[in-house]
């Protein structure tokens, strides 16, 4: 089995270019980046490594907004235009395996071919159908994925544009679900042709990478079999705390993936603080006596 991950790289580049590393060893990665100077930094990298394609197409992504799942639609279409394989997996540089390479291929295997992410509602619950038809005029702002209180106002002024009557019109349900999936190639081909449904019919929307996926299944590809499973809770993936030490970030790559191998200066840092650390604790003992 081989696996095309769509990474994207929004907050800490270098362990995207590591976690990329990883994963190109033997599967594939189609790779973004959030940063002018990270992508043209892992142009160069992988220049060599046929199994990762660094992505040009999107310049920015963020939680919340459709920049998110939009660059995920054009990544599908760069995976099928340029590997064969068997799953494509949505991730980021802090949603990673947390296990062996070939435990996660073991898990998945017996899925296949189905599509594997989740449909938790649609719009036929009022709710939903509020949430899905309203326009978000804050979400396309860098402050949206990072201040709560952003997110809160923009939430009320959404409230005051449909009392006015400025809402989405939508002739079809859409589904929602959790942002993660385990998409067959069939499938991907499918959504990486039709990724302009989701600038038609989601802009300024409320973190509609929740929902996109899960409505253009229902659209566009709903012989594609499916099962309800939640690939980063249920396939041996999590998503990790960003503060994690580069030093810890690499033994989980390597705990993945054998053959990869952390370069000095990724986790050099820490190898001199632990080393400070222990002279310091040598000259406390020699004063001592």
């Amino acid at each position: 089995m081989k696996i095309c991950y769509l990474l994207q790289g929004r907050d800490d580049f270098e362990k995207t270019l590591q976690l990329a590393d990883a994963l190109g060893k033997e599967d594939y990665v189609v790779l973004s980046v959030n940063d002018n100077g990270w992508r043209d930094e892992a142009t160069f990298v992988f220049a060599r490594n046929p199994n990762v394609r660094v992505s040009t197409t999107t310049n920015f992504f963020s939680l919340g907004d459709l920049s998110s799942i939009r660059s995920w639609l054009y990544q599908m279409k760069e995976a099928v235009d340029n590997f064969e394989f068997d799953y494509c997996i949505n991730i980021t540089e802090f949603t990673l395996p947390i296990v062996s390479r070939q435990e996660i291929l073991d898990m998945l295997t017996p899925h296949l071919p189905n599509n594997l992410f989740t449909i938790t509602g649609d719009t036929t619950d009022p709710t939903i159908k509020a949430t899905v038809e309203r326009y978000y005029t804050g979400t396309n702002a860098m402050q949206f994925a990072a201040s709560e209180g952003y997110r809160k106002r923009n939430f009320f002024l959404s409230k005051i544009w449909r009392a006015l009557g400025v809402k989405r019109k939508l002739d079809f349900t859409v589904y929602v679900g959790d942002p993660w999936y385990c998409l067959n190639y069939e499938t991907t081909k499918i959504f990486g042709e039709k990724f302009a449904f989701a600038s038609q019919h989601f802009l300024l929307s409320w973190f509609p990478e929740t929902f996109v996926i899960q409505t253009m299944w229902k659209q566009f590809a709903s012989s594609q079999p499916r099962k309800n499973i939640n690939v980063v809770d249920e396939i041996m993936f999590k998503t990790i705390d960003s503060d994690i030490e580069r030093v810890d970030y690499a033994q989980l790559l390597s705990n993945y993936q054998p053959l990869y191998k952390p370069p000095y200066e990724f986790i050099a840092e820490e190898i001199v603080v632990e080393r400070k650390t222990l002279i310091d604790q040598l000259i406390e003992r020699m004063k001592k006596k």
